[in-house]
């Protein structure tokens, strides 16, 4: 019961909820956009999913970060948040003008110049500038051997359940997944396909964005105002916003329902109800666990069968 009243009385978390009215009001005047489906993206990944990672982690063990921000680490903190959300938006296609034409045109050697690119400016500039800058070690990141360690101990538990649930999901409620309910892939497409395309997403997508926005952006959130809620809602609204330029300038509004160039105010407003909302589950896990290993495995098993179509095709 304290974790309730501390939740419904945060003031961030009653912030978050006003926003997300307003952005649900926001794109209700746009015939495409399903207000259904959204509550329904609100009630699993809301509501249900940080459920169960609350749950899967009663006996966990959260292993120690110490991370004491200063004034000064706080401003440059939303400065590099606002940067990375402008690149975001211009730097990767500015970045393949400057590349041999002949990387850009074959996919897989793609695949390593996107990796690149992410691993950069999500990972190596902020160790570079927050952890010299301010003298952090690598285990304030992060990357601790005791995080292996507990994934087969106390961290096991919630890394199983949640990446079955997740995986679950995918299965029968994701579009993505359709082409492996109906059989489309060979035994040995299988097979290759889904322990390689696991490793690959465990770094490309469980990496970068699990240290960028959980065990950087979220430990010095929950450190400066003293509050893991708060911590959770910042996080995940910054995760949501951080996407809404690229719905503009990229056009990338277009694969989101959005048409491909929605208003500002549009993109922001989808950015809230639907992407952010995707981050409080990782969020509440990091929080109860601070393993940047195991919410990389979990990922992974998240983006495994919307990923998995697309790696078969280029790589088997």
């Amino acid at each position: 019961m304290k974790s309730l009243r501390r939740l419904i009385t945060n003031r961030w978390f009653i912030v978050a909820i006003v926003l997300y009215i307003g952005s649900l009001f926001v794109l209700s005047r746009r015939t495409e956009f399903s207000i259904s489906e959204a509550l329904m993206e609100l009630i699993i990944f809301g509501i249900a999913f940080p459920l169960l990672a609350w749950l899967g982690t009663i006996r966990a063990r959260p292993l120690t970060i110490r991370v004491h921000p200063t004034a000064a680490e706080m401003l440059a903190l939303p400065a590099y948040v606002f940067a990375l959300s402008v690149y975001l938006a211009f730097g990767p296609q500015t970045i393949d003008l400057w590349l041999p034409q002949d990387w850009i045109a074959s996919d897989r050697i793609k695949f390593f110049v996107t990796l690149g690119k992410k691993l950069l400016v999500f990972i190596a500039l902020p160790l570079v500038i927050f952890g010299r800058g301010w003298r952090y070690p690598g285990r304030d990141f992060g990357f601790q051997r005791e995080g292996l360690r507990e994934l087969g101990r106390t961290h096991l538990p919630i890394v199983l359940i949640a990446s079955c649930a997740v995986l679950a999901f995918n299965y029968f409620l994701g579009g993505a997944a359709a082409p492996l309910r109906e059989g489309k892939f060979s035994t040995l497409q299988l097979l290759a396909g889904i322990p390689f395309c696991f490793l690959w997403l465990t770094i490309e997508a469980g990496l970068v964005e699990e240290f960028f926005f959980r065990a950087f952006l979220q430990t010095r959130l929950s450190a400066w105002f003293r509050s893991e809620i708060t911590g959770v809602v910042l996080m995940s609204l910054i995760f949501g916003l951080a996407h809404a330029p690229g719905f503009t300038f990229r056009h990338a509004g277009a694969m989101e329902g959005l048409g491909a160039n929605p208003t500002a105010l549009d993109a922001v407003a989808y950015s809230i109800t639907i992407l952010a909302i995707s981050g409080v589950f990782f969020g509440v896990i990091w929080t109860r666990t601070r393993n940047l290993f195991a919410l990389m495995v979990i990922h992974a098993a998240a983006d495994l069968f919307p990923n998995l179509s697309d790696f078969v095709k280029i790589w088997l």
